[in-house]
């Protein structure tokens, strides 16, 4: 047994009823610290952020003694606010464009002041879209593994402005009004749905591969190898942007292009992230050749 004092790093972020020290049993899990704490504080697990002195994340479940805890050692704790399921945050992100895209497309009149018949590129767009957010939901609820069980709920809104917005609002407006830009050739038509449903199924096999990697609900992280993963960590990331080239060159609309190049942008600054520290976790048995995102280039 042990005595640590619990501190937090700023006096705004004060927490009421946190005591000062607490006797712990270092043969316990950081799990174990947390519900102490949340006992005294009455706020849930999920709250709770504990760190060393060192700025030194302490894991749910990682086992004190990996952290050498001696008396008078100090943990800062934070309290991360309401919090909701990133389960829940994801529905809410991809359910928001399909409802959009659904209004811009079927609401010509309040919208466009008239009504016409759409383009042969809007109404593939139109399904682009649709099948896309669709996939997106259905791998939040049957695919996706969340090392995390929730997120402050203040990044709702944030995470969600960027689909809401970008792929919603803007994509949807610009991509279905009248006087859109005119068909391509047969050859480029065809051509890039059939680069976007490569992607896109990709990205989903991609998705099967992470998640058989990791049980449900647990927090084992494995190398990831097969499809996609040979060239790049996060395969996934590049066939999701590969996916919206594809309708950015379809749709030749720079709606269209700003959502790629954020999102890609966004992807990659995961992904350079992610990237290191798959690193640091397995060392030399992390494959040396592989790139981040994007495959023989970074």
């Amino acid at each position: 047994m042990v005595t640590i004092n619990l501190r937090t790093k700023s006096p705004k972020a004060k927490i009421s009823r946190l005591p000062s020290t607490l006797e712990l049993d270092t043969s316990g899990t950081v799990k174990d610290l947390t519900q102490a704490i949340s006992k005294a504080t009455h706020l849930g697990p999920e709250r709770i952020r504990l760190t060393l002195i060192d700025n030194t994340l302490l894991v749910s479940g990682t086992p004190l003694e990996k952290y050498d805890l001696q008396d008078n050692s100090i943990v800062y704790v934070k309290d991360l606010g309401f919090q909701i399921g990133w389960q829940t945050v994801f529905y809410a992100e991809y359910g928001g464009p399909i409802l959009l895209h659904l209004i811009f497309y079927y609401c010509q009149s309040a919208i466009y002041g008239r009504t016409f018949e759409h383009t042969a590129t809007q109404k593939a767009t139109f399904y682009m879209v649709m099948l896309h957010f669709a996939k997106r939901e259905l791998e939040t609820a049957f695919v996706h593994r969340f090392s995390n069980g929730t997120m402050p709920l203040f990044n709702l809104f944030k995470n969600s402005a960027h689909y809401w917005f970008l792929s919603g609002v803007s994509l949807g407006y610009f991509v279905y009004k009248p006087n859109s830009v005119p068909d391509l050739p047969n050859y480029l038509f065809y051509g890039l749905i059939g680069l976007w449903i490569y992607a896109e199924v990709s990205n989903f096999i991609t998705h099967l591969i992470v998640a058989s990697l990791r049980p449900r609900g647990s927090r084992v992280r494995k190398i990831p190898f097969g499809y996609g993963f040979t060239y790049v960590s996060f395969p996934n990331y590049f066939f999701e942007s590969l996916g919206w080239l594809a309708v950015t060159l379809f749709t030749r609309s720079w709606a269209a292009l700003l959502f790629f190049i954020v999102g890609s942008g966004t992807m990659l600054v995961w992904s350079l992230k992610k990237h290191a520290q798959y690193k640091r976790e397995f060392g030399d048995k992390y494959p040396r050749n592989r790139k981040a995102m994007i495959p023989f280039v970074i």
